[in-house]
C-alpha cells in the first residue's frame, strides 16, 4: 500500500474541520483514512506552531 502524502493545507483543513464541531474525530480521520493519532499529532504541531513555539 502506497502512503498518502498531505499537504500542510490538507493537513490544516482536516484539523479545522474538527475544530467546527460538526463531525467527531472518529468520523473526519474514518473519512480522509487517517488514523486518530496522526489527527492528534497534526493538532499538537499546528497549537505549537500558533503560539511561535519550535517544532521538530
Amino acid at each position: 500500500m502506497k502512503l498518502r502524502q498531505w499537504s500542510s493545507e490538507e493537513k490544516m483543513a482536516i484539523v479545522l474541520e474538527a475544530l467546527k464541531g460538526q463531525k467527531s474525530v472518529a468520523e473526519i480521520c474514518r473519512e480522509h483514512q487517517i488514523s486518530q493519532t496522526l489527527f492528534y499529532r497534526w493538532r499538537a504541531r499546528y497549537y505549537a506552531e500558533s503560539k511561535g513555539w519550535q517544532v521538530k
